[in-house]
């Protein structure tokens, strides 16, 4: 029988890799952004129709589906709506159970000491404008609750059942992708390993870099200000895609290289000090022993 799998995937923790290995997969059927492998139901009818192999698995995966990232404002994609984290992610996983009681949840972790430096070298080099600072302070006070693991790894637990649920840390499939996607493989019953590349995807750019994307974003916002509100966002909106069709983006590797200082991201301290006990679920999970510094226990 076909298995449905679930990846409520949390940013910056190997996302890209697995949205890759999962269209690449021979036996999984995966589209980005799409509900288990379809966007609509003409693509189911056409996948019956044409199709002479059925997948062994159906794949729905999105990082808004671990920690949602509310209404951004394109311009300097400096301002969220924050709403409540552990409601919304208690409303989704019972959304997921009643649509797919059978699926197979795939939870991928990040140890909170290269998080956020992580996170936050995302956020510059898709457009933010904020300093290190300036992200603490805005976004800080919602981390405990984003990256309550214990909390999340219960829930789907209690709603899917335990022996439902692969818990995966970030930290092995940097180490070892092949033994990585061997353990999803196992637990979602497919027999034949599919032989991947190992390579690194979406890695953090070079803080020079960095620094010359947050220059160039922030110099951007401050010009735009003055006009109207619709104006900015349409220019805004359109030097992000700009940033996105090449990354790093070949005009920052210029202006990097230039730079006589980098981006700086001091100050975490504040933020691991809330996550302590955030982790303590994943104790004494084997897969997780080599590792358990990084998750403050």
């Amino acid at each position: 029988m076909a298995q449905v799998l679930i990846h409520i995937g949390y940013p910056k923790a190997g996302s890209t890799y697995l949205h890759e290995w999962f269209t690449s997969h021979p036996c999984m059927l995966y589209n980005t952004h799409a509900i288990s492998g379809f966007y609509h139901t003409h693509d189911l009818a056409r996948y019956a129709e044409s199709s002479s192999y059925i997948h062994d698995c159906f794949v729905l995966s999105n990082e808004d589906l671990s920690v949602w990232k509310g209404d951004v404002d394109i311009v300097g994609i400096k301002n969220a709506r924050f709403y409540d984290v552990k409601n919304y992610q208690e409303n989704l996983s019972e959304t997921l159970h009643r649509i797919y009681p059978e699926a197979k949840v795939l939870i991928v972790t990040r140890g909170y000491t290269t998080y956020f430096q992580s996170l936050y070298s995302q956020y510059v080099s898709s457009g933010g404008a904020l300093s290190f600072d300036d992200f603490k302070s805005k976004f800080g006070s919602v981390f405990p609750d984003a990256y309550d693991y214990t909390f999340i790894v219960s829930l789907y637990r209690k709603i899917f059942g335990s022996e439902n649920v692969i818990l995966l840390p970030f930290e092995l499939l940097k180490d070892n992708p092949t033994e990585f996607t061997a353990a999803i493989e196992e637990q979602i019953g497919i027999k034949e390993r599919f032989k991947y590349k190992t390579e690194r995807v979406n890695a953090s750019f070079d803080k020079k870099i960095l620094f010359a994307y947050r220059r160039i974003s922030s110099g951007l916002v401050k010009l735009v200000s003055p006009l109207p509100y619709s104006w900015q966002k349409m220019i805004y909106g359109f030097y992000i895609q700009c940033l996105n069709k090449k990354r790093p983006h070949p005009w920052m590797e210029i202006l990097g290289k230039w730079m006589n200082t980098d981006i700086k991201m001091g100050g975490v301290e504040e933020i691991l000090e809330s996550l302590k006990g955030k982790s303590e679920i994943l104790r004494n999970e084997k897969l997780y022993q080599p590792y358990l510094k990084e998750y403050l226990l």
